[in-house]
C-alpha cells in the first residue's frame, strides 16, 4: 500500500491566485470569434498557466525533497536511539532464559531425587512381602 504524498495547502492557493491574476490582467476578449487576438490571448494565458504550473511543480518538488531529507534524519536518529534499547532487551532476554534454564535444571534434579526415593521405597516395600496396599 502506498502512502499518499504530503500536500502543502499553499500550493493550491498559489495556483488559484495566479490563475485569477492572469484572468483579471488579460484584456477583455473581443466579441468576434475569428479574430487572431483571441487566439493570441488564449496562447498567452496557456503559456502563463504552464509557467505557473512549472513553478508550483518546482516548489512541490523542493518541498518533497526537504521532507525526504528530514524523514531520513529522523529515521537515522531513531535507529541510533533504538540500538541501545535493542541491546538492553537482548541482555534481559538472555538473563531471563538463563534463570529459566537454571530453574528447570533444579526441577529435574529434584524430580530425579524424588524418583530415586520412590524407587527406594518400592524396593523396600517389595522386600516386605506385601504386593498391594490398596485394599
Amino acid at each position: 500500500m502506498e502512502k499518499p504524498l504530503p500536500r502543502d495547502p499553499r500550493i493550491g492557493r498559489i495556483l488559484l491566485l495566479t490563475l485569477l491574476a492572469l484572468l483579471l490582467s488579460s484584456p477583455a476578449l473581443p466579441a468576434v470569434a475569428g479574430d487572431d487576438s483571441v487566439k493570441d490571448s488564449f496562447k498567452k494565458m496557456g503559456k502563463a498557466v504552464g509557467k505557473a504550473g512549472k513553478e508550483v511543480g518546482k516548489s512541490a518538488s523542493e518541498a518533497g525533497r526537504a521532507v525526504g531529507r528530514e524523514s531520513r534524519k529522523i529515521w537515522y536518529r531513531g535507529v541510533q536511539v533504538s540500538k541501545p534499547a535493542l541491546e538492553k532487551a537482548r541482555e534481559e532476554t538472555r538473563r531471563g532464559l538463563e534463570r529459566t534454564l537454571k530453574a528447570m535444571d533444579q526441577s529435574i534434579k529434584s524430580l530425579k531425587k524424588d524418583l530415586e526415593h520412590l524407587h527406594a521405597q518400592e524396593a523396600a516395600g517389595n522386600s516386605g512381602g506385601s504386593e498391594d496396599d490398596d485394599e
